[in-house]
C-alpha cells in the first residue's frame, strides 16, 4: 500500500489524469486526501481512495512536526487538532511571512527539522491548509541539531543544548515545554 497525505505530489498532468481524491495546481495532481495512491496504467490515471479532510477550520490550534526547512518556508506534518478526537494528518507548508510579527529572514534558522511546532491555522484553500505561528506561538519542543537532546529555553528566541552546549535560535511558543496536551 502506498499511503499519501493531503498535499503529496503524485504527478503531473502531462502523465497523469487526475482521478478521485486528487486536485491539480499548476499541472502538478495532488492528494486531496489522506488514503492510498491507486495508479490506474490503462487508463493512465492516478487516485487517492481515502477519507476526507476533517471539518476543520481558521483559527483552531495544531500541532505538528517539522520535516524540512528552506529558506522562506518550511514543510510540517500537522498530526493533532486542538478539540478534535479523531486521527489526523497532512502536510502543509508555515511561510517567512507567517512565522512572527517580526523580521525573520530565514525560517530555516527559526525551526529545526523534528520540532514540534504549536501553530493556527489561517486558511484553508483546496484542501491547502496555511498556518501561522504569529504571536504566542511557535515551537512547543526544540532539538539540538547537533546531538538531537531537547533544547532549554534561555530566553525569547535563543535556547541552549544541556548536552553538548550548542546554541540556537527559535520561534518559541509563549508555552515551550508544555506538550502534555499532545
Amino acid at each position: 500500500m502506498d499511503k499519501t497525505l493531503i498535499g503529496d505530489y503524485l504527478g503531473t498532468t502531462e502523465e497523469y489524469l487526475a482521478g478521485d481524491g486528487t486536485y491539480t495546481e499548476d499541472g502538478k495532481i495532488y492528494a486531496a486526501v489522506i488514503g492510498e495512491k491507486i495508479m490506474d496504467p490503462d487508463r493512465h490515471s492516478v487516485a487517492v481512495k481515502g477519507k476526507p479532510m476533517p471539518d476543520i477550520k481558521p483559527g483552531q490550534i495544531v500541532f505538528g512536526e517539522v520535516q524540512g526547512a528552506r529558506k522562506n518556508m518550511v514543510n510540517v506534518i500537522v498530526s493533532k487538532i486542538e478539540g478534535l478526537k479523531e486521527s489526523i494528518e497532512f502536510k502543509t507548508g508555515l511561510y517567512v511571512s507567517n512565522v512572527s510579527n517580526s523580521y525573520v529572514e530565514k525560517v530555516e534558522e527559526m525551526f529545526g527539522i523534528g520540532d514540534i511546532v504549536k501553530a493556527r491555522i489561517l486558511k484553508i484553500d483546496n484542501d491547502l491548509v496555511d498556518i501561522e505561528t504569529r504571536g504566542d506561538f511557535g515551537v512547543v519542543k526544540a532539538f539540538c541539531r547537533v546531538c538531537r537532546t531537547p533544547l532549554e529555553k534561555k530566553d525569547d528566541i535563543n535556547m541552549e543544548c544541556p548536552s553538548c552546549k550548542h546554541k540556537e535560535k527559535r520561534k518559541i511558543a509563549a508555552d515551550y515545554g508544555n506538550v502534555a496536551q499532545l
